[in-house]
């Protein structure tokens, strides 16, 4: 049986805290052929990733989530959209530059480095990397 004494002692010693996720984790990136860390002047690439959890990848994703809407209610209404593959690119780097908290090692902007599709590789490790939240 749990008496009240316990259940006290039980909500002191809990915090919240301890079981939120970090606001930060580092990726360390891999080549393009997922054999070896990704080098550069004999260094390994890292990029430090924003969490799920913060204001900064949750207002990327409401971006994301709101411009789909409006397509889709667009579309519902029989117009057609206009967006391009540059602009779909586009959109996918600013998510992946928000949740980018910096780029250790790899002398580009977030900006340049997820709008350029044949470093590809390395969005795609990205944003696999933020959507596990065992990684936070």
């Amino acid at each position: 049986m749990f008496d009240q004494n316990q259940a006290h002692a039980v909500a002191v010693q809990f915090k919240l805290a301890d079981f939120e996720a970090c606001d930060t984790a580092i990726l360390e990136v891999e080549n393009k052929k997922g054999d070896g860390p990704l080098l550069f002047n004999g260094q390994p690439v890292r990029i430090e990733v924003r969490s799920p959890g913060t204001r900064e990848a949750m207002n990327a994703q409401h971006e994301i989530d709101t411009a789909n809407t409006t397509k889709t209610f667009a579309a519902m209404r029989g117009k057609t959209s206009k967006e391009t593959v540059a602009d779909k690119i586009a959109q996918g780097a600013k998510k992946l530059a928000a949740i980018t908290a910096g780029i250790e090692n790899f002398p580009v902007s977030a900006k340049e480095l997820y709008e350029n599709p044949k470093l590809g590789y390395i969005s795609e490790q990205v944003s696999k990397f933020h959507s596990d939240w065992g990684n936070f």
